[in-house]
């Protein structure tokens, strides 16, 4: 599966979870406290229903008639006596000003006058056979409603109460005279309550489907967002691999993805830089040997037309030539192998100063001829770890570049010096100069600073990079700028270890 699907099902994935679980908490939230609120509600009309029992003690002082007549009691108890609005008189004045006003029957507290007293009890008597009326044979007996005398014994009612009933307490003259028990109940009981519920149900389960909708529409948005810079580098990298190194991304972002974007344009740089220098690399090699053999073959011609005769200095002529293009060979192979890491090294704990000395020896007597002075400092001791015939090989390349580029009469500068974890040696030689806009590429293979100057001075521009690859394989550095000669100063940093 690609990357695009799985991170949109992930996302759509993550925003259904969590809009599952906000219905589940709103749903379960919602009921809770709608049901708090109507057991709440119901305890104000338990407190209502309580006050008229109160008057009704007050009339009688005793709840033997209720305990007596269990019809009237299961109509009198019964919770649709708190509920039910057939049980409720309302009566709707129109007109500007008027609102809906319910009448419910209660009952004066106790009076001294004997007019109110009588006009409490035949509202009661009248009250009875109203209630009777008004309640379905389907509801008796079936309450939640329970009346208890002072003594907590059953007046009418559930003998077995759970723990969680609400209790109002009647009281009369200070004393209460008896409790009113509503058994609460744990769903929804009244036709209302239960479309207000399924209405708020519903516009739940809408808005979930919209913040759905929204949810996946964010998902489809931010995957592709995401995804889009990676198609991009997908197709770049496609391109690289077909060779098209000119690629490049061109992505703004700041994140993760845009460093990687920037590190791909970096490589694709590097590889199209290389590649250049590979063909650059090739042009180099095969004008390098055409010269040698252009002159082998012109020489080889002269003889067989007769123009030159071939005697030691012709013979001497060939020689050289095929020495030079013999040392070219080998210095093609020696770079080479640097660049696949396929040159070997021994390293050993030697003296530098030794194999500096040991390879000076064999240059006094062509310098003196050159008329270059060779001015050395070199330190009895420095201990490194390294390729003996490797370090003679870059000295000679140093000592050849030197030899070949100095006027004469010039000088030639070696130093060596040590520090606790370096060694360090310096060739400085006199004029002439290079150009300091030069310097960083002298290290480059097959560069020469005047590509228009003879074989014989110029040399093939090898010579330096052998020796940046063999300071290279010891870990080391290779430096160079103008010298206070007036010359070239070539710095090479060792490391001990």
């Amino acid at each position: 599966m690609k990357i695009f699907p799985k991170l949109f099902i992930a996302f759509a994935a993550s925003f259904l979870a969590v809009i599952a679980l906000m219905i589940i908490t709103v749903d379960w939230s919602f009921r809770e406290g709608f049901l708090k609120y109507i057991q709440e509600t119901q305890v104000e009309q338990l407190e209502l229903f309580a006050s008229e029992l109160e008057d009704y003690y007050g009339e009688v002082q005793t709840w033997e008639f209720i305990r007596a007549n269990p019809r009237i009691a299961d109509v009198l108890l019964n919770e649709r006596r708190l509920f039910d609005q057939n049980i409720i008189v309302t009566s709707r004045e129109t007109g500007p000003g008027k609102v809906y006003r319910r009448y419910r029957f209660s009952f004066s507290a106790p009076s001294t006058e004997n007019a109110i007293k009588e006009r409490n009890l035949q509202r009661f008597r009248a009250f009875i056979p109203r209630l009777l009326l008004s309640q379905n044979a389907e509801g008796m007996n079936r309450g939640r409603l329970t009346l208890l005398d002072e003594n907590r014994q059953v007046v009418s009612g559930m003998l077995d109460l759970p723990k969680n009933s609400l209790e109002v307490p009647i009281e009369y003259q200070d004393k209460t005279v008896g409790t009113l028990v509503l058994v609460p109940n744990p769903d929804f009981s009244k036709q209302i309550d239960l479309q207000f519920a399924e209405a708020q149900q519903s516009s739940l389960y809408i808005s979930a489907l919209v913040a759905l909708f929204v949810a996946a529409i964010i998902s489809l948005i931010f995957t592709l967002n995401f995804t889009g810079p990676i198609r991009k580098l997908a197709s770049a990298t496609k391109g690289l691999i077909g060779g098209e190194f000119e690629t490049r991304v061109d992505i703004k972002n700041k994140d993760e993805i845009g460093k990687l974007s920037r590190h791909f344009n970096i490589l694709a740089k590097t590889l199209e830089k290389n590649s250049e220098s590979q063909k650059q690399w090739i042009a180099d090699i095969s004008h390098e040997l055409r010269t040698p053999l252009a002159v082998l073959k012109s020489e080889i011609e002269a003889i067989q037309d007769g123009i030159r005769n071939f005697d030691d200095e012709t013979l001497r002529s060939l020689s050289n030539e095929v020495e030079r293009l013999n040392s070219l060979v080998d210095d093609l192979y020696e770079l080479a192998l640097s660049d696949i890491g396929a040159m070997k090294y021994q390293m050993v704990d030697l003296n530098l100063g030794d194999v500096l000395k040991e390879t000076l020896d064999g240059y006094k007597e062509r310098y003196q001829k050159s008329g270059i002075e060779l001015s050395t400092n070199i330190e009895e001791l420095i201990t490194i770890v390294g390729d003996r015939q490797r370090l003679s090989q870059l000295f000679t390349n140093l000592l050849e570049n030197s030899l070949r580029y100095t006027d004469s009469p010039g000088t030639l500068e070696i130093t060596t010096s040590n520090d606790m974890d370096h060694a360090i040696v310096t060739f400085s030689d006199s004029a002439p100069g290079i150009d300091p806009k030069s310097i960083d590429k002298i290290f480059d293979r097959f560069y020469r600073e005047e590509l228009s100057r003879s074989r014989e001075k110029g040399g093939a521009g090898i010579g330096l990079s052998i020796c940046a690859a063999i300071v290279e394989a010891h870990s080391g550095r290779i430096t160079a700028k103008s010298s206070s000669l007036g010359g070239l100063l070539i710095k090479i940093q060792l490391n001990k270890n």
